[in-house]
């Protein structure tokens, strides 16, 4: 079966029909995946690095922690990246400037999902998406995120900022008492690790509310500061 799909595909490359990132990605594989089915890790792939180009420019241990991805996927993906760094070809992935561009993108992501997902966002100064992780658990109304494994993913990623988004399946976007104690705790993260968060979005049926408009994130930045952690680091040794 996935012989006669590889021979479709083929034929769509050489008639120079149009591709799919994921597409793409599935056909590269070919070449250090003889004989398995490519396409769902090409997902996997995506879903993480957000592009062809992020994934070409990833260093070899963080190709390695996509399930499915060893260490000959790996190498042979950072050695295509190199090729293609010394050509020029890496371009962009998408950039998230405005409230509007974020509202679009993590609509598109979260729209349609019948359990609570949070995804944190990456992101360049430039407001480039660079990386996306995604977190969601058993409990249909309920997501948690490990702040140890947020605190790794920072240090392999570097991302200047974070967006944080997550649904709600009642049709309200109102944050919950755990979703202020989320984003309090993201802040603190953020603020140890020198990165900026820069909102936290809830979408729900189409709406969203978003934590920055409210001026929740200010006050929040404000109690996380470097500044308070120092005081609270002081207090705490001297009782």
């Amino acid at each position: 079966m996935h012989e006669g799909h590889r021979q479709r595909m083929y034929a769509k490359l050489e008639n120079g029909e149009d591709f799919y990132d994921h597409e793409v990605l599935e056909i590269l594989l070919y070449s250090v995946i003889p004989r398995a089915n490519t396409n769902p890790l090409a997902h996997k792939l995506l879903d993480k690095f957000c592009s062809i180009s992020e994934l070409l420019k990833a260093d070899v241990k963080e190709i390695k922690s996509v399930e499915g991805a060893g260490e000959a996927v790996a190498r042979f993906l950072r050695t295509v990246g190199l090729c293609a760094e010394r050509a020029g070809n890496i371009e962009g992935a998408a950039v998230l400037k405005t409230f509007g561009d974020s509202k679009r993108f993590a609509g598109m992501r979260l729209r349609g999902k019948i359990e609570e997902f949070l995804e944190l966002y990456f992101l360049e100064k430039s407001g480039r998406l660079k990386r996306i992780f995604t977190y969601t658990s058993a409990d249909r109304n309920k997501v948690v995120a490990n702040a140890q494994e947020i605190i790794k993913n920072i240090a392999l990623a570097k991302p200047y900022g974070i967006l944080a988004a997550h649904n709600h399946l009642n049709g309200s976007v109102e944050p919950s008492e755990s979703d202020d104690v989320f984003t309090g705790e993201l802040q603190l993260l953020c603020t140890l690790n020198n990165v900026k968060l820069w909102d936290h979005l809830i979408y729900s049926d189409g709406n969203f509310y978003s934590y920055r408009d409210e001026n929740k994130l200010a006050e929040m930045a404000e109690k996380y500061s470097l500044g308070r952690v120092v005081e609270w680091i002081k207090d705490s040794s001297s009782t």
